[in-house]
């Protein structure tokens, strides 16, 4: 569940909630709620737990399961696959090209716009989400710089950067379960 703005929640069993901005939220049993408030409550009992979304980019990249060492991370992307070219979904004009390095001219380095000027990139799940309803989806794998990094305050999965080398497609099928559903629903 997204609990938004002056929402209100009960959880319980194994269930999840995102609480953002003014929500309150009552959790029991084993639910977890990842805290974005920004004066709401949460009440937990039994066996729920708060979590607090990351702070920096290391804890982003642990949290979601980014691989990446002390340098470099490979993240991920939707864009569209147009006669065999990989481009953006903001801009038709902006290519990405396998095994090349793509770059932006300009980058936002405010971390309070969620939305800023670069290139966006993400855990595998938002990708696929992201790019769930294009009949023409491919997500392609990137290699970035750790430092050239920007993570938005309250980013959801998603962060910015100015230059990204494109490493492979990755076809849908090998994206897990939801990546198969929507190589499936293409398909038919």
């Amino acid at each position: 569940v997204v609990a938004w703005e002056n929402s209100f929640v009960v959880a319980w069993g194994n269930s999840s909630v995102v609480a953002w901005e003014n929500s309150s939220v009552e959790a029991s049993s084993n639910a977890q709620v990842a805290d974005r408030l920004n004066g709401g409550k949460i009440l937990l009992s039994g066996n729920a737990r708060k979590v607090f979304m990351p702070k920096c980019i290391e804890d982003f990249m642990n949290f979601y399961g980014i691989k990446h060492d002390k340098k470099k991370a490979v993240f991920y992307k939707a864009v569209h696959k147009i006669d065999g070219l990989y481009v953006s979904d903001h801009n038709k004009d902006f290519k990405y090209l396998i095994g090349e390095t793509t770059k932006e001219t300009e980058l936002d380095k405010n971390t309070n716009n969620d939305c800023g000027q670069g290139i966006h990139i993400s855990h595998l799940a938002w990708a696929l989400d992201y790019g769930k309803y294009w009949n023409d989806l491919s997500i392609i794998e990137c290699e970035v710089d750790i430092d050239s990094i920007v993570l938005p305050v309250n980013s959801d999965g998603k962060v910015r950067t100015n230059e990204v080398k494109v490493i492979r497609e990755i076809p849908l099928e090998e994206c897990g379960l939801y990546g198969k559903i929507l190589a499936k629903r293409r398909n038919t």
